[in-house]
């Protein structure tokens, strides 16, 4: 217990909440354990499975926990993050101000729960078997596509990362009101003028889109979410499975 407390208070920018012991949380700027529950398979023994800009580790530890051999990628520090250009500069000079570590909390969290799941890092562009020890069955992508200049360039990286048959969960934010005009039709707002990390706010149509321009044979909505986060980043998120071709894993 004292260890897990020692562990939060060692990182001052937590982004996931995760709980290090009973009772122990992480002062996360979002809590998706609930979301968790609802969206992952409830068992991933004899899997191989592998979290995609895992930053603390949140659906890393998670997918272990299912019983997953896991492995997870991230770049190797927060100014490699795909930033637009034009907010680059003011965002460099905040995550030093905040004392902005990525890895840190991942590897205050792995200590604190014991965790085996192995950080690579990784660029999600350069993502390949290779790069990873081989292939996964499963893959996991949150919060992501956004962040990206080309997300079914990155998609197409984490297809061919899966196993014939394998399947990746996303779970993405989306924009209402664009899916509300624009129900079939896949449309988005291009961001980089009027947000700090963001490059795409797609609409579900968009997000179903992009998965299936990367090659996946099918595409499918697991649900919609509303996980409890800090009021800037409160926002509604699409769950959508994504299976490669091939016998099922």
């Amino acid at each position: 217990m004292a260890a897990a407390r020692a562990a939060v208070a060692a990182n001052p920018a937590w982004y996931h909440t995760i709980e290090l012991a009973p009772g122990v949380l992480t002062p996360g700027q979002v809590d998706l354990r609930r979301t968790a529950e609802r969206i992952l398979p409830d068992d991933l023994a004899g899997r191989r499975a592998l979290d995609v800009g895992t930053f603390d580790g949140f659906w890393a530890f998670e997918l272990e926990r299912r019983g997953a051999e896991v492995v997870a990628i991230d770049v190797d520090a927060i100014d490699a993050a795909e930033w637009p250009p034009l907010n680059r500069p003011q965002l460099e000079r905040r995550a030093r101000e905040w004392d902005i570590e990525l890895g840190r909390g991942f590897r205050l969290a792995a200590e604190a729960l014991g965790s085996g799941v192995r950080r690579v890092v990784c660029d999600v562009y350069d993502l390949s078997p290779e790069a990873i020890g081989g292939p996964v069955d499963f893959a996991f992508c949150g919060a992501l596509m956004l962040h990206l200049r080309d997300p079914v360039r990155a998609l197409e990286r984490i297809h061919g990362a899966l196993v014939p048959g394998g399947a990746l969960l996303m779970l993405e934010p989306f924009s209402v009101a664009a899916t509300l005009r624009f129900p079939r039709r896949p449309v988005g707002e291009f961001q980089p003028l009027a947000k700090e990390f963001n490059w795409w706010y797609p609409n579900l149509a968009t997000l179903m889109a992009w998965p299936r321009a990367a090659g996946f044979a099918v595409v499918e909505r697991k649900g919609l979410h509303r996980p409890k986060s800090v009021p800037q980043m409160r926002a509604w998120y699409a769950a959508i499975v994504a299976r490669r071709g091939g016998p099922a894993a």
